[in-house]
């Protein structure tokens, strides 16, 4: 992904926040939800489009300086053929179903340690508070 303005630092450090793996489970299509990401004065917003999905369904946590955010949806099972037991089958089907794996780089700056997130209306925010600046200090010699 590509990120405009800014200097060559905090783009690199976006470019590496954006990168991103796929992974897929054989027989499983796997759909890329919109993801949009912030930089805010003190944190990183990471906000996802998951709509119709569950809480439950969504997995994200920290592993090797990675952000990691997965879920599967799973599929109504309709005989094409013949419908479903009770007669139904789908005319037209647009929503997507299958499952989803999405990692990225934590920001230098990031602390993985009180990363929070919160799920509402079929969207996913992901908060990556900043770590504090460290200030330079002055250390006193002593004698001997």
């Amino acid at each position: 992904m590509t990120v405009a303005g800014g200097d060559g630092t905090m783009l690199d450090s976006f470019d590496r926040l954006f990168s991103s793996v796929f992974g897929s489970t054989p027989g499983w299509d796997t759909f890329k939800p919109a993801v949009d990401v912030r930089a805010e004065e003190k944190e990183y917003l990471v906000e996802v489009d998951l709509p119709g999905i569950s809480e439950d369904q969504i997995d994200v946590h920290v592993e090797d300086g990675l952000l990691v955010i997965a879920s599967r949806k799973e599929e109504r099972n309709l005989n094409k053929a013949e419908g479903d037991q009770d007669g139904s089958r789908y005319v037209l089907r647009e929503r997507r179903v299958g499952e989803f794996y999405r990692s990225f780089s934590l920001p230098k700056d990031a602390d993985p340690e009180k990363i929070h997130a919160a799920y509402r209306n079929g969207v996913l925010s992901v908060t990556l508070p900043k770590k504090p600046e460290a200030k330079p200090r002055q250390i006193k010699i002593t004698r001997g």
